[in-house]
């Protein structure tokens, strides 16, 4: 019995190899995956009916009605797929644990990703394309106006290389182009084998109606305080992010970031010394968000969550992805449930005066 399970094992483990050979051959074949958007519940129930109103057909006969239900259902499904801009700011951070990644949605469907997350380690995927990558894909979002790469840490820059190769990225800032890292070099390489335009920013990178994106680098020579940090307003609401930068690059850019930031996105994952009180009293915010996650270098800072304390404070250990939409006079958080599948309102807030 053992020899004849020996020898079935050794055939199957051939057989199953040669098919998996054959499918990754045909898998990595240009044009041989095609990525769908996510359907709607709406679509996926459209679609079902259309199938079953073109299944009786087949069996009764083609009718004028049937004609008519098949192209009104058929047109529904497709208008569905119509992206209508929202008129609202959307902004997303991902859990990548202790990492950094927000997606930005202008009021127009324009699209900015700040900061990428990890690379992947040992031949696993980066966070870019297990997390990023596919909520991308899901909505069907192609096309990223400017990637901004606050600097070159790999829990910042990890996945850029892999968001530039699988999207349409149109622009692509920098804080420096001679940084010596494996990571920037692969950043480089991509940016110019895909010839993508890229530049360390200076003030408004991207304006439309009633929205404008500032960025700016401190002059310091401590690496986290040279991150890009960018100042997002749409009308009355402002939002900071700053990088993994901290209380010195801050002073450093103060002339540039009015006072009353609405929400205040912490650097270096609540680390010691991003924030004070004086700087906080500054800027007068009233949520404060940290992207972190399990980690051995005591993030977020007891000393920095005391100073937020003020403050309505989410991070993505505890809250998971996190989302902030604005109309620009109101804005409201939401925390995603694993459980529900879907964001959660948390808390609706109007803007500073």
């Amino acid at each position: 019995t053992d020899k004849v399970c020996a020898v079935l094992d050794f055939v199957l483990n051939i057989t199953l190899s040669v098919i998996v050979c054959i499918s990754d051959f045909f898998a990595h074949l240009v044009n041989s995956l095609i990525v769908t958007v996510h359907p709607s519940i709406y679509q996926v129930v459209l679609y079902y009916l259309l199938i079953l109103v073109v299944t009786l057909s087949i069996k009764n006969g083609v009718n004028r009605k049937i004609v008519y239900t098949v192209c009104t259902l058929t047109v529904s499904i497709l208008l569905l797929f119509i992206n209508i801009p929202s008129g609202k700011l959307e902004i997303i951070t991902f859990d990548v644990q202790n990492a950094d990644c927000f997606l930005i949605k202008t009021p127009q469907n324009k699209y900015f990703i700040i900061d990428t997350g990890r690379a992947g380690f040992m031949g696993s995927k980066s966070q870019a394309n297990s997390i990023i990558i596919k909520y991308l894909k899901d909505r069907g979002i192609k096309n990223i106006e400017g990637l901004i790469i606050t600097h070159f840490d790999n829990d910042h820059s990890g996945g850029a290389v892999d968001i530039m190769k699988t999207v349409n990225v149109k622009k692509v800032y920098l804080n420096s182009f001679t940084d010596k890292s494996l990571t920037s070099y692969n950043i480089y390489k991509t940016i110019k084998e895909k010839d993508i335009y890229a530049e360390i920013p200076k003030n408004n990178i991207y304006s439309e109606k009633d929205l404008v994106i500032n960025t700016m680098i401190a002059d310091q020579k401590e690496d986290n305080d040279k991150s890009i940090i960018t100042l997002i307003t749409y009308k009355d609401f402002d939002m900071l992010f700053m990088g993994d930068a901290g209380i010195q690059a801050f002073n450093g850019v103060k002339d540039k970031i009015p006072a009353n930031i609405e929400i205040f996105k912490a650097g270096h994952h609540g680390a010691k010394g991003v924030v004070n009180s004086e700087m906080l009293g500054y800027l007068n915010s009233q949520v404060s968000v940290i992207s972190t996650g399990p980690n051995s270098f005591g993030h977020p800072n007891r000393a920095t969550l005391d100073i937020l304390r003020n403050t309505d404070i989410y991070r993505t250990d505890r809250h998971n992805s996190i989302k902030i939409t604005s109309d620009g006079e109101k804005y409201g958080v939401y925390t995603y449930s694993p459980q529900r599948h879907k964001y959660i309102m948390s808390k609706q807030f109007s803007v500073l005066n």
